[in-house]
């Protein structure tokens, strides 16, 4: 039962990430990762992957809630808060890394994964960070591509929302380029 509900968590990010790149505005992006980010704790909980990424996944959800306030007041993000993101990002990855149930001391292969998703995570920061929602796509395609391989090797339906969500960056990055048809219709 554990690992339906892992996948079904799984799908549900999956769906998230499909739909994300498509909002024209930040904030709505921020609530659709924030979401996304719930529901991939819950698929990796449920699947026994308790590592690296679901402490990554629960700063991301502090740092978007950060950003959303700060897009609401219209206010930028200082260079302390992406201080205390990058160290609180990198600091939950290693120590999410050396609790992980397969962690051993020296070079291993489930070490190299449990590295994934602290680059994934760089890459999901920065995007949330920046405020402009093209390079805000850019940097989620970076997200998207890096999760897709950590997601490949834990084995989760969470990989088709990477996927999904790489193609429809892709496409809103075509979408939204200046000089295009709808880009003219973007605000904040």
């Amino acid at each position: 039962m554990e690992y339906i509900l892992g996948q079904f968590f799984g799908i549900l990010m999956s769906i998230c990430c499909f739909i994300g790149p498509l909002f024209k505005r930040k904030w709505m992006m921020l609530v659709n990762t924030i979401a996304a980010n719930f529901f991939v704790i819950l698929s990796l909980v449920f699947l026994r992957e308790i590592g690296s990424a679901v402490f990554l996944n629960l700063v991301a959800i502090v740092q978007s809630i950060v950003s959303l306030y700060h897009v609401q007041k219209e206010s930028k993000v200082s260079l302390l808060e992406q201080i205390i993101f990058f160290i609180l990002y990198v600091g939950f990855g290693i120590f999410g890394m050396v609790t992980a149930p397969d962690f051993v001391w020296g070079i291993s292969a489930k070490n190299a994964l449990e590295i994934l998703p602290i680059i994934g995570a760089l890459f999901l920061m920065i995007s949330v960070f920046v405020r402009d929602e093209q390079r805000t796509r850019w940097f989620s395609l970076g997200n998207c591509l890096i999760w897709t391989l950590y997601y490949a090797f834990v084995g989760t339906t969470a990989i088709f929302g990477e996927i999904f969500g790489a193609i429809t960056v892709i496409v809103a990055l075509y979408a939204y380029r200046k000089g295009g048809a709808n880009s003219g219709d973007i605000k904040r």
